[in-house]
């Protein structure tokens, strides 16, 4: 098992020149402050940085136009992410760039999985494939957002519909109920599943064109009557001539995409350079204590104040934004370009298919000989072949997959479930009993994957028990990694002055194996809080300080250029 960590968190909003830096405890954090101070923006960046989108993000916060550095530990070893728009990098602690990408669930997902053990595969909804799923998977089990996840479990982060029936397998996978090698099994077994249908199809279309030619042709070279003949000839060179112009049209649109990659490249080499030199000016402008500099080549006296370096650094803002722009771009002209590449040269394989029928269909053998000598028995003889290669072919597959299937059932320890169950069901109902939630339906609320529901003021603490549980029995039984648990505003409706102070009581209380926790609340209810860190935000959107611009420009400006 290993252990996620958060260290320190810094924001920078260029558009507002301001800035934030937080320090975890590493044990608990408290962010507190009333409603309407940015403490949930605060909250929502620690997952978002490391590509898990809150359910909702506030519209105004959208548009600050917020950067985000994580530092974090994964069994003390550190790192930092740094997440610009859609992009994250994640850099070591000497500074090495490890990756950098916009693609979450082609790239950052199989990264984070190899830095966490997250080793959990789902079946993509287009191809039946498995893959690894995007980061808010990962981190599902420990975050509860404040404006989408108090209502249901699992459902704090956005965009979560693109695999069936994922709670239950994120649920099992994190408690240890099925550990790492059930879902490496299981991936195995899907990609068996498609390769055997592929064979299946093959084998019932040769029986079916063995049956319905009652061995007659083998339409690869042969037709019955000489006026066929010539017309596969002619159906084939119309073939060729359309396949022909395809390659010239794909080979085409492969140059202008290449034309057009240049073209990024050379304006992404120049605003790359605009933004080096516009760093420059920054730190000169700001260095130069006179208030007013004279330009070199006119002589023109400009005034050295905040607005005129501030526009400075909008103009490197609006190069980054390029930038990242750019990137995107590369990278959609780089499937583009595969894309092309693949269909010229399956084209390609197809003209020479052709062309090989040709010259045996063209020959000087006529179609009299060839049916003669090479008719029904060549012809059931390659058909038979070929549906004995298949067969041979299937029965090794189905071997496999028994085998793939004994394998997963062996993994399906029902007794360690149960233990993992039971474990749940104690803590479940020991914390319904201390956040005063009154005849709860037990056969429901003890199931792990079961539903959680109730009515008023008790739905929000049945949901925190629920969440509390839940993170408790995997920091106990995972066979992946532990994260700190995040919970935003866990005091909601309105609770009275005797269950208030009970939800606080225990969301900072310790968690199994010294897990970390990070808590955003308007109020500690009068609950005095010992080994525990508190934040407090004061005044109307203080998320952000020009206080603290500074500080998380020098850190950030370096790696934004490296991203």
């Amino acid at each position: 098992m290993k252990t996620l960590r958060f260290e320190r968190l810094e924001l920078l909003s260029l558009t507002e020149k301001k800035g934030r830096v937080v320090e975890f405890h590493p044990r608990c954090t408290i962010i507190t402050g009333t409603n309407g101070v940015g403490k949930s923006s605060i909250i929502k960046s620690l997952y978002w940085i490391l590509g898990a989108s809150p359910i909702v993000v506030n519209p105004r916060w959208i548009k600050l136009n917020v950067k985000g550095s994580l530092v974090f530990l994964v069994d003390e070893k550190r790192y930092r992410a740094v997440r610009n728009n859609s992009r994250i990098a994640v850099f070591a602690e000497d500074g090495e760039r490890l990756i950098s990408t916009a693609a979450f669930t082609k790239e950052l997902a199989p990264f984070f999985a190899q830095m966490l053990d997250f080793g959990l595969l789902m079946a993509n909804r287009n191809t039946g494939a498995a893959e690894t799923p995007p980061p808010a998977y990962a981190f599902l089990p420990y975050y509860v957002d404040q404006d989408g996840g108090w209502n249901k479990p699992l459902t704090s982060f956005d965009h979560l519909t693109q695999y069936s029936d994922f709670k239950k397998k994120v649920i099992e996978f994190h408690t240890g109920i099925r550990p790492n090698r059930y879902y490496e099994l299981d991936a195995e077994k899907k990609q068996l599943d498609i390769a055997v249908k592929e064979l299946e199809r093959d084998h019932k279309v040769a029986r079916t064109i063995l049956e319905r030619l009652k061995l007659d042709v083998n339409f690869t070279a042969l037709e019955f009557t000489g006026a066929e003949h010539e017309a596969s000839i002619e159906k084939l060179l119309m073939k060729m001539k359309s396949l022909r112009d395809l390659r010239k049209s794909r080979a085409r649109e492969l140059g202008d995409i290449l034309d057009e990659r240049v073209a990024i490249d050379q304006q992404f080499a120049i605003v790359q350079a605009a933004a080096a030199e516009l760093a420059l000016d920054a730190e000169w402008a700001a260095a130069d204590e006179r208030s007013e500099i004279p330009c070199p080549t006119c002589g023109t006296r400009h005034q050295n104040d905040f607005s005129n370096r501030f526009s400075i650094l909008a103009d490197r803002e609006e190069c980054f934004e390029f930038l990242s722009m750019s990137k995107r771009k590369i990278e959609m002209l780089v499937a583009r370009t595969q894309s092309c590449q693949e269909a010229i040269a399956s084209t390609d394989e197809s003209i020479v298919e052709i062309e090989k029928l040709l010259d045996t269909r063209q020959g000087d053998v006529t179609l009299k000989e060839v049916i003669q000598n090479e008719g029904r028995q060549i012809a059931a003889k390659t058909f038979d072949d070929q549906i004995k290669e298949l067969e041979a072919n299937m029965g090794e597959f189905y071997g496999k997959i028994a085998a793939t299937k004994r394998g997963l059932k062996d993994l399906e320890d029902k007794e360690l479930k149960k233990k993992i169950q039971d474990y749940y069901a104690a803590l479940m109902h020991e914390y319904v009993r201390q956040l005063n939630i009154s005849d709860p339906d037990l056969d429901a609320i003890s199931k792990i994957t079961g539903k959680v529901m109730d009515t008023g003021s008790e739905q929000p603490r049945l949901m925190l028990a629920y969440v509390l549980a839940l993170a408790d029995t995997i920091q106990k039984y995972t066979s992946a990694f532990v994260a700190p648990l995040v919970i935003d505003s866990p005091v909601q409706q309105e609770q009275d002055t005797r269950n208030a102070p009970a939800i606080i009581q225990k969301v900072v209380a310790n968690r199994p194996n010294g897990g970390q926790s990070i808590i955003g609340t308007i109020s500690l209810h009068g609950v005095v809080v010992d080994d525990c860190k508190v934040v407090t935000l004061e005044g109307k959107s203080s998320a952000l300080l020009a206080s603290e611009y500074d500080e998380v420009y020098r850190i950030l400006d370096p790696l934004l250029a490296k991203m």
